[in-house]
């Protein structure tokens, strides 16, 4: 299945776009979206970062199952106030 992914911040900045679509299996959980991302060489300077992530505007972790449709963020540390 198709799973946009919307990138924030220094994410956003590494991939140069606001979003990516990846494909994953009928199965995947946010990790394995993370995976896909991790196998492309923009995500080499966001790895080391404390990342969170949303489905569908809902935190979740990385065992969230997903499902079509579904849109995963993925958050980076935010400063401010």
């Amino acid at each position: 299945m198709k799973i946009e992914v919307v990138l924030f911040a220094h994410v956003r900045e590494a991939f140069g776009a606001d979003s990516v679509e990846v494909e994953v299996s009928d199965t995947a959980t946010v990790a394995d979206v993370i995976d896909v991302l991790a196998a492309r060489p923009q995500w080499h300077s966001v790895a080391m970062l404390p990342l969170s992530y949303a489905v569908n505007d809902v935190y979740a972790n990385d065992k969230q199952l997903l499902r079509p449709g579904d849109r995963v963020a993925v958050l980076p540390p935010m400063s401010g106030g």
